[in-house]
């Protein structure tokens, strides 16, 4: 203990862990007033302080299920529980500065002294854990290792480590000068687990060959038995695998019995004898991954801590990029309002224009007429073509189907004559409807076109037909008369 004491006082303030140990307390500080936070950042820290609470006291069961010794597993409970302490408090600065990325150091420092040294925040978790926070950063700020209650944690973390390998130097020390154990040997105990150990894997070991042997003498005895099989009229293979499978079963037991013995007795007295340092090797196994689990869950704090800031930050800049591009898209609604009127303007003077040209089209004369003689003729030419593709196809499809008549008996015939209908109809009529169609429209545009032409060509004919039909009564009438005349003459 004077060792100790003297390293603490070289390595400079006294931590107040081992202070605990030793049996020393703080001084106690006048009554700490709240801290001002709000009602979301304090539900925040009380479920971080729960968090590291419940992983502590879930470790700390694990150790004291170990079975230590009483002096040893309270070291190990109080080294446990002053990690999780350290990572909290480190936990802790990170959120507050999450929260209040410009915030002072001095205003860090006094929040952090407010939340750890009263009850508003810590006051539901247990009396141990809190008093390792509270003694992390101690009441007195005189205390501190630092200005600020980072510089503290930085000079903390940094005088454990120095305290832990001088305490691990002086222990080492201590060891070596300690005269070698004396403690009896118990040689009936170390018998009888050997004896145990050695009855198990004999056993074990044991029916595991024989079952082996047994096969592997049955198939070896029954290719020994075929040599002989045709002498014996195959009598000596069942022989064989008897005798071979006996053979191999006391063979394989006897061996394995052996060597399950040999090997599990050793095994047995030897863990007997070095249970202790084998206990020990877990116990720094697990020390080692408890250590490695804190440390790196600490690592993850402030990696958090640090992207929540980050995340503060760029949510900042995206609110102000937001808000000058929610401007920039105002002004562009606002100009593109005025085009878009505009456009719809001209958008519906040229729709009304469209409209009354398509209107206008439709109520024409000549339009009506070019539409229902293009379609009289479609209808007309279509049906006659068709009927003409009907005709010829069903020929030449009857006269295509006469060639492979021989192999088919004479059904190529008649399919040959109905395909080729078909596909005559169909061309035909398609060719003949758009013949019509074109043919028909043209001929109604040209003649709707030339109607006064055509009408007074036909007013021309009419009259001429006219004057023809006047002039041929007026020669028949003097015909007559003069006929009349001639055979009155004459009588």
């Amino acid at each position: 203990t004077a060792e100790v004491k003297s390293i603490i006082s070289k390595c400079g303030a006294p931590c107040a862990t081992m202070a605990a140990l030793l049996g020393e307390t703080p001084e106690e500080a006048p009554e700490v007033p709240e801290p001002d936070l709000s009602m979301e950042l304090q539900d925040q820290l009380k479920r971080c302080f729960t968090e590291h609470e419940a992983c502590c006291t879930k470790e700390q069961m694990k150790v004291q299920r170990l079975l230590l010794p009483h002096g040893r597993s309270r070291l190990e409970v109080d080294a446990i529980r002053d990690r999780y302490a350290e990572a909290a408090v480190i936990e802790l600065v990170t959120t507050l500065k999450s929260f209040d990325p410009d915030i002072s150091k001095d205003k860090l420092s006094g929040d952090i002294y407010r939340i750890l040294h009263s009850d508003a925040v810590v006051g539901h978790l247990s009396m141990s854990f809190k008093g390792s926070l509270r003694t992390y950063v101690p009441r007195n700020r005189s205390e501190w290792l630092g200005e600020d209650v980072e510089r503290h944690i930085a000079c903390k973390r940094a005088f454990l480590r120095v305290l832990n390998q001088q305490l691990r130097r002086v222990a080492g020390d201590l060891v070596s000068r300690l005269p070698p154990a004396t403690a009896p040997f118990d040689r009936t105990a170390v018998t009888r687990v050997a004896l145990l150990s050695a009855s198990g894997s004999s056993a074990l070991l044991g029916f595991y060959c024989g079952t082996v042997g047994l096969l592997g003498g049955s198939a070896a005895g029954t290719l020994v038995g075929a040599i002989p099989a045709p002498l014996t009229l195959g009598l000596s293979l069942p022989i064989g695998a008897i005798v071979g499978g006996g053979l191999g079963v006391a063979a394989g037991t006897l061996m394995g019995g052996a060597c399950g013995f040999v090997g599990g007795g050793a095994t047995g007295a030897a863990t007997y004898v070095y249970r202790a340092d084998l206990q020990d090797g877990i116990v720094y196994v697990k020390g080692n991954a408890a250590a490695t689990s804190t440390r790196l869950r600490t690592r993850a704090f402030e990696t958090t801590g640090y992207l929540k800031v980050s995340a503060i930050d760029a949510v900042d800049v995206a609110r102000g990029r937001a808000l000058e591009l929610t401007q920039s898209a105002t002004e562009a609604m606002s100009s593109a309002g005025v085009v878009t009127v505009s456009a719809a303007k001209g958008t519906k003077a040229k729709a009304a224009k469209l409209g009354a040209d398509l209107l206008e089209t439709a109520q024409d004369r000549k339009t009506q007429v070019t539409a229902a003689a293009a379609a009289g003729g479609a209808v007309v030419v279509g049906a006659g073509g068709g009927a003409v593709g009907f005709v010829s196809g069903g020929a030449i499809g009857a006269a295509c189907g006469v060639l492979p008549a021989l192999f088919t008996f004479g059904l190529s015939i008649p399919i040959g004559a109905a395909i080729g209908s078909g596909a005559g109809l169909c061309l035909g009529a398609a060719a003949g409807g758009t013949a019509g169609l074109v043919g028909g429209g043209t001929t109604g545009y040209s003649v709707y076109a030339h109607r006064g032409d055509i009408g007074s060509c036909l007013s021309g004919a009419r009259c001429r037909a006219d004057q023809f039909v006047s002039l041929v009564r007026s020669t028949a009438s003097d015909v007559k008369t003069r006929l009349i005349g001639d055979k009155g003459g004459t009588d």
